[in-house]
């Protein structure tokens, strides 16, 4: 059966003619934001701008500023704090400067926070147009206010989401609080999560996916704008070609040994289809996906029943199908041999947690969409290689491309795009 287009499926266009267009978009959007950027200086002077540094922002008047004038839009309301301060631990990130706040509120409550997580955008000046042109930290800020309160699965929680010119401040619950919860990074990842692990990851999905699926565009438009869709939005489809085609030469440079020719072959082929590989992947229905759903993303917490899964780190949120966080989890936060004997009761794992709660996916139809989801796979670990801004660090992303490499082999990738 032919899938359904997506609603906003566009006439084919020249693939050269995309990608020219993509890169312009994104030249565009890279300028604006700069100047942007040169506009936020300018405001410090007469305290118009947003913090721009840790220092800033640790100020008890600049953070109750903050979360009063978050108030009524998604966030939880602090007590008035009566001193603010650094508190000396950083995160490592590849686009925010991420770090902890000592707070004291005034009102010694027992659940009064002791310290926030904050977000800002980076130093580094190409990073910050490169994240403004592609408007991935406007996603988690609209997610930030729009959704993170209704979430059905556990998310941290929300204390201020500001947004003016090129800079943001996010003030979110600190989960490592809690001694009992136990948050993953990227090495987690490499070294490779258990199925029991993986399953609650997968229950975790499954209840976000049920709770938004098959919305209609009117009610999903009004939560997550379709404007900030990655692939969706006016010239979004340019804009990730063009990505996507910048990155694969330099993938197969950096790693012909894993990324080879073949693999490259292969991803210039689907920019050959782009338009109609687009569509089949955003084809009704669409629910609320995480966008960047591996273990590091991924947060375990106990509860009555044992250990859950929580989600983080919203950047990459966007309406596509539930497949697609399925097969992202799993082919970067599995071993390939384990993943391999495992897969298809992972699989229809997932869809008896979605029919649980009452959504009924047809498994052909279901793994269909999860073939075609490793292509998405594939090319996102090739531009995080390729384009190295986007990079953490080298062998979490080599570990990350392997396993992209052995998902697109192992679901004969080469046979659906052939088919598109």
């Amino acid at each position: 059966m032919r899938s359904a287009p997506a609603r906003n499926a566009k006439p084919p266009t020249r693939p050269a003619a995309q990608v020219r267009r993509g890169r312009i978009d994104l030249g565009i959007g890279m300028s604006r934001t700069l100047a942007t950027i040169a506009a936020d200086r300018l405001g410090d002077a007469f305290g118009r701008s947003l913090p721009r540094t840790p220092e800033h922002l640790a100020d008890v008047r600049v953070i109750n500023a903050l979360v009063e004038a978050s108030a009524g839009s998604g966030a939880r309301t602090l007590p008035p704090l009566e001193r603010a301060s650094l508190a000396g631990v950083t995160f490592p990130s590849s686009n925010c400067t991420n770090f902890l706040v000592d707070l004291e509120c005034a009102d010694e409550a027992d659940d009064a926070p002791r310290t926030a997580y904050a977000k800002i955008p980076c130093r580094e000046l190409a990073t910050r147009a490169f994240a403004g042109a592609l408007g991935f930290w406007k996603v988690e800020l609209a997610f930030c206010r729009s959704l993170a309160g209704r979430m059905p699965v556990r998310v941290p929680t929300v204390y201020a989401a500001q947004e003016r010119g090129a800079r943001f401040v996010l003030l979110l619950e600190n989960l490592t609080e809690s001694p009992e919860t136990r948050l993953f990074v990227n090495r987690d990842m490499a070294a490779g999560t258990s199925l029991e692990r993986a399953r609650r990851c997968l229950r975790t999905f499954a209840e976000l996916h049920a709770a938004f699926w098959g919305l209609p565009h009117e009610r999903r438009d009004a939560l997550l704008p379709e404007r900030l869709h990655f692939y969706l939005s006016p010239g979004g489809r340019s804009r990730t070609l063009a990505l996507n085609a910048a990155a694969i030469a330099p993938a197969h440079r950096a790693a012909p040994g894993v990324f080879k020719s073949e693999h490259a072959a292969l991803c210039r082929t689907a920019a050959g289809k782009w338009d109609a590989i687009v569509d089949r992947w955003y084809a009704e229905p669409l629910t609320l996906v995480h966008g960047d759903s591996h273990l590091a993303n991924c947060f375990e917490y106990p509860a009555a029943d044992g250990p859950r899964i929580g989600l983080l780190d919203f950047q990459g949120t966007h309406w596509c199908h539930g497949l697609r966080d399925v097969q992202y989890f799993l082919a970067f936060s599995l071993d390939p041999a384990l993943l391999e004997r495992h897969e298809d009761e992972l699989v229809a794992f997932y869809l008896g947690e979605l029919a649980a709660r009452g959504v009924d996916v047809d498994v052909d139809a279901a793994r269909r969409r999860y073939r075609g989801y490793s292509l998405q796979t594939l090319m996102v670990a090739a531009t995080s290689l390729g384009l190295g801004a986007l990079t953490e660090t080298d062998a979490t992303v080599r570990t990350v491309l392997e396993r992209a490499v052995a998902a697109a082999d192992r679901l004969d990738l080469r046979s659906w795009v052939e088919r598109v």
